[in-house]
């Protein structure tokens, strides 16, 4: 579910819809829902609240706190504590943060499934992919 829907109810406190959401795509097409969310650790206490258990999320994850709401210390302690599989996404906290510390430090964190990141040419994709497999203990 895009962010902009998923934070709309989220902000209404729509967590049913959510819910509904979650189910309907388990039972239609035997998969899992994956959320977008500039807000992680309001949305994981929503699903929770709801019985959703592990869900997969997407959402900025960067060392500067960058689009986190509540601060990078409620992440860190989030992703530390509750069960859930995240795919980091603005990592480069919107170009402010150079490639290694950023990727260093999510690689660092734990449930962080993915990392979603945008590149401008074939050598970038390269480049981002091998530093994530170097800070990446699942590939050492």
């Amino acid at each position: 579910m895009q962010n902009i829907v998923t934070d709309l109810l989220l902000g209404l406190n729509a967590i049913d819809v959510l819910a509904a959401y979650h189910n309907y795509i388990q039972k239609k097409y035997n998969a899992e829902a994956g959320f977008i969310t500039m807000n992680l650790p309001k949305l994981l206490n929503a699903l929770e609240q709801k019985g959703i258990v592990n869900p997969i999320i997407c959402s900025s994850i960067n060392v500067l706190g960058f689009r986190m709401p509540g601060g990078k210390d409620l992440y860190e302690k989030t992703l530390a504590t509750k069960q859930c599989r995240v795919i980091a996404m603005q990592i480069f906290g919107g170009g402010s943060i150079s490639p290694k510390p950023a990727i260093e430090y999510v690689c660092n964190l734990p449930n962080i499934e993915s990392i979603l990141f945008g590149a401008s040419s074939k050598e970038n994709i390269g480049n981002t992919v091998n530093l994530i497999k170097s800070f990446d203990s699942k590939h050492t």
